[in-house]
């Protein structure tokens, strides 16, 4: 892939139909980032029109549920700025979900589970069936946590359920807590989480010992920044009644149940090409492996894109993914990957081997002797848990190693470099 320079850039073609008319209509108001309107619009949309519109990739059913993480350069990126304005506007939409749907803080697993919980019965000695929790008949919950780096700390905690729990959401499997004594369900459950954190907590706490068998390749990351200055503040916005009511019917066409797939008709404005073309031209590229923690975090693509083509199309109360849609979505997408690239591109995403990096790229063309890397990490580590991470560095192309000249007795001394690009 390029690179990008220094930052992402939000394609025109991401403002698509009502979501970019939210975006130009929040902008002149607002200290905000455009992407950090625009993706937590859509995750809040795509969460309020609960199990409804969808798309099936083989047996699997794909709602529209996008977990989305805004990453700022500082507290001053105007994250939570973004989240309240567009609370706000869904709770125009849907007032219910603005009542029921929408809770902050991510304390654990089982929390989670309690918000949207089963109907729990019980049979007595006689065989009577009784109701011992009616439960939670709302199943759509949108979750915000203003302290992201909580959750990356909660999930590497031993016992945490939390990580399960998400990637059980995200995937539309059933939810339940290990206890024996009492424990909970939930199922046909719509979950939706967004997260707020600054870049150096993010990179300091996001490991592949936080990352809970594959939890990270489940949000979308997308480094976002102080628009503008406005030293009294934005004003309060007086949404246009046609927009209001525009999104309210795009609500209400979201929630039906309907199968939402590839237009394969061809579209003239886009020199025939149709969805499911444009489909099979990005596939082989979204599906590209891509090493270190940024091919983990990167490693849905394909359902991330599907994901977000999906809200646009229902956001046009369209049956059917046309061209425009997907377009919108690549878009979209394309800055998270970038976003992604910025922040983990030069991260393994395990924690020894990214300090051998960081030394490694310190010692420079000299690189190290396995010698002064044993002695650089003192007894931190042992001397077969660092030639274990340098063996999986050299097998991924991170770095290389020559044995020196043999001088006197003794096994010859093995010299390490750091080959990673930047």
């Amino acid at each position: 892939m390029d690179a990008p320079e220094d930052w992402p850039e939000l394609p025109e073609e991401a403002l698509h139909g009502a979501a970019g008319k939210v975006v130009a209509h929040i902008r002149p108001n607002t200290e905000a980032d455009l992407a950090a309107i625009l993706s937590l619009f859509l995750a809040a949309f795509g969460n309020a029109c609960g199990r409804g519109a969808h798309f099936i990739v083989e047996d699997t059913r794909h709602y529209l549920k996008l977990f989305t993480v805004v990453v700022g350069e500082s507290s001053k990126s105007r994250k939570g700025t973004a989240q309240g304005r567009i609370n706000k506007l869904i709770g125009k939409l849907d007032t219910e979900w603005a009542a029921k749907c929408f809770k902050q803080g991510l304390s654990s697993g089982e929390g989670v589970i309690h918000h949207i919980r089963d109907k729990k019965t019980k049979t007595d000695k006689e065989g009577n069936i009784f109701v011992v929790d009616e439960g939670v008949s709302e199943k759509r919950l949108l979750v915000e946590e203003e302290e992201f780096a909580s959750v990356l700390i909660m999930m590497a905690r031993e016992g945490s359920i939390l990580s399960t729990v998400l990637r059980a959401a995200w995937d539309d499997k059933i939810l339940a807590t290990m206890t024996k004594t009492s424990p909970e369900t939930a199922s046909e459950t719509h979950v939706t989480v967004v997260g707020h954190i600054t870049r150096d907590e993010l990179l300091r706490h996001m490991t592949s010992n936080k990352l809970g068998g594959g939890i990270a390749n489940r949000f979308n990351f997308f480094l976002v920044r102080r628009s503008k200055l406005l030293s009294r503040g934005g004003a309060q916005e007086e949404w246009p009644e046609e927009l209001i009511e525009e999104l309210r019917a795009a609500v209400e066409f979201g929630k039906v149940a309907r199968c939402i797939d590839l237009s394969e008709e061809p579209e003239p404005e886009y020199g025939g090409r149709s969805a499911g073309g444009l489909w099979d031209e990005v596939y082989p590229d979204l599906s590209e492996a891509a090493s270190g923690l940024f091919g983990v975090v990167t490693s849905r693509a394909e359902a991330q894109v599907r994901r977000l083509a999906t809200l646009y199309a229902v956001l046009d109360r369209s049956r059917k993914v046309r061209v425009a849609h997907l377009m919108a979505a690549v878009a979209l997408w394309e800055y998270s990957r970038q976003s992604s690239y910025l922040l983990f591109g030069q991260k393994t995403g395990d924690a020894l081997a990214d300090e051998i990096m960081d030394a490694l790229d310190d010692a420079g063309e000299d690189g190290m002797t396995q010698s002064e890397i044993n002695r650089y990490f003192g007894s931190n580590y042992r001397a077969g848990q660092l030639r274990a991470a340098l063996k999986n560095l050299e097998k991924a192309g991170w770095v290389r190693s020559e044995k020196a000249a043999k001088e006197g007795p003794g096994r010859p001394e093995i010299r390490w470099w750091s080959i990673r690009e930047g």
